[in-house]
């Protein structure tokens, strides 16, 4: 019978304990699911987002100050290489971007969009098991801080 009622105590705790940490992932789920939502928000008027791909925040970020904003933005997902090129050659230009250099190579794509006052670079790579887009993104650099 102790034997009983130490081994309902022990399933109880690893119980307990299981459900305290999928409530943690939830929370970490939450976090991510508020920065991609942020960082949506900020590109939603400037850069389209290609569909389903998956915003990636630990290799993302931005910066802004003194009138000066730069950003890095990752999202993985599933497609090819040229079908994101032709996005963003399509729908760039509907958000005020003008095509400077784009190149293909392989499973790899460089392009280069400009605005009157920013420019964005963005690279897609497309790997065994995902494809990686990244869109860098910042303030056009003027005569003042070329100084």
């Amino acid at each position: 019978m102790k034997t009983s009622k130490v081994f309902l105590i022990l399933l109880l705790t690893v119980t307990l304990a299981g459900c305290a940490s999928l409530s943690g992932k939830k929370g970490g789920t939450q976090t991510a699911k508020k920065k991609r939502q942020e960082v949506i928000h900020k590109l939603a008027n400037n850069i389209p987002l290609y569909p389903k791909f998956k915003y990636v925040p630990d290799k993302s970020f931005f910066f802004e100050s003194n009138g000066v904003k730069a950003g890095v933005m990752v999202f993985e997902g599933k497609g090819r290489v040229g079908d994101l090129v032709n996005f963003y050659k399509r729908e760039m230009p509907g958000y005020g971007w003008t095509l400077v250099s784009s190149y293909q190579y392989g499973k790899e794509a460089l392009i280069d969009f400009s605005a009157p006052d920013k420019t964005c670079q963005i690279s897609i790579e497309e790997k065994p098991f995902k494809t990686v887009l990244t869109i860098r993104t910042g303030t056009r650099e003027t005569e003042e801080y070329a100084k």
